[in-house]
């Protein structure tokens, strides 16, 4: 009688021990520990990825010229002076007949961030702000102030131009510009 039933005793032991243990320490522990090896392995790729772009990239810059650093650094400066910002576009919308005012100047938050942890890797190497302006003139002085904008020297982006309807020819623009700098 005990040779029969020894069998089936270690059988339902080995299925209590299988549903007791082994299945819910295989399904929880192990699970969730071999999904964070798996990110720490993904996070190292990446970041084995962006050392050798900073090598590639430090290479690249070791072969410019000090002339050719010394115009980058001017056409992309590493700050922006916002009041020279504000006098540079006074005095140029006054060459084109357009008249300035109410400057706001926010920082951009979408690109706030330096570095993104879910890739591993800086975003962007720039940083950048938008500037609000009030315009006020004639449609023909309005594009001519914004042929100077485009061809002036300094990385901007108009992004939203909204034009407020006028029954005279003189007509009142918000203008959003976004200006560009090295982090």
């Amino acid at each position: 009688m005990i040779t029969r039933l020894l069998p089936v005793v270690l059988i339902l032991a080995a299925i209590g021990l299988f549903a007791g243990y082994i299945h819910p320490t295989y399904t929880g522990n192990i699970t969730a520990l071999s999904a964070e090896i798996d990110n720490y392995k993904l996070a190292l790729e990446a970041a084995k990825r962006f050392k050798q772009k900073e090598v590639q990239l430090a290479t690249e810059k070791d072969q410019l010229s000090a002339e050719q650093l010394l115009r980058l650094e001017t056409f992309l400066p590493d700050s922006v002076d916002n009041v020279q910002l504000i006098l540079d576009l006074n005095s140029l919308a006054a060459r084109s007949g357009v008249q300035l005012s109410d400057f706001d100047v926010a920082q951009n938050k979408e690109e706030g961030n330096t570095f993104d942890t879910s890739q591993l890797g800086p975003q962007t190497p720039y940083d950048s702000l938008d500037l609000s302006v009030s315009a006020v003139g004639s449609y023909a002085a309005f594009r001519t102030f914004l042929e100077g904008v485009e061809n002036s020297l300094r990385p901007l982006d108009v992004v939203e131009i909204v034009v407020k309807d006028s029954e005279t020819s003189v007509y009142t623009y918000e203008v959003t510009f976004r200006l560009y700098w090295l982090r």
